[in-house]
């Protein structure tokens, strides 16, 4: 199961997340719940690097896969808070939407955690 913990601080915003885990919905190359978890995170980075020009930290296991976690600085300025914001809410809408989907809801679990 691939699981995506998101952390979301007191005023609102989405700081991090961390998805870990293996959908293992099908065979190796026809996975299509972690090719759409995949899909999803590398548009966000992608995203971030684009339009809001800059580069989220980022630690990943290259060689298993299974690990991804993304952390958005604290001090960017506001416009490219706003920007990351944004892509942040839509990534996190649609780890959500597959979490809910009757077809997928077994292979991807979400969790928000609010920081005090």
């Amino acid at each position: 199961m691939i699981q995506a913990v998101f952390e979301r601080a007191e005023d609102g915003e989405l700081r991090s997340a961390e998805i870990t885990g293996h959908a293992e919905s099908g065979e190796y190359g026809f996975d299509v719940v972690c090719a759409s978890v995949s899909t999803l995170a590398i548009n966000f980075v992608n995203s971030i690097e684009k339009f809001a020009g800059y580069e989220p930290k980022l630690e990943l296991n290259e060689l298993e896969g299974g690990f991804l976690r993304i952390e958005i600085p604290i001090d960017l300025p506001p416009h490219q808070r706003e920007m990351t914001q944004l892509f942040f809410e839509s990534f996190f809408l649609g780890l959500a939407t597959l979490a809910e989907d009757e077809e997928s809801s077994e292979f991807v679990q979400t969790k928000v955690i609010t920081e005090s």
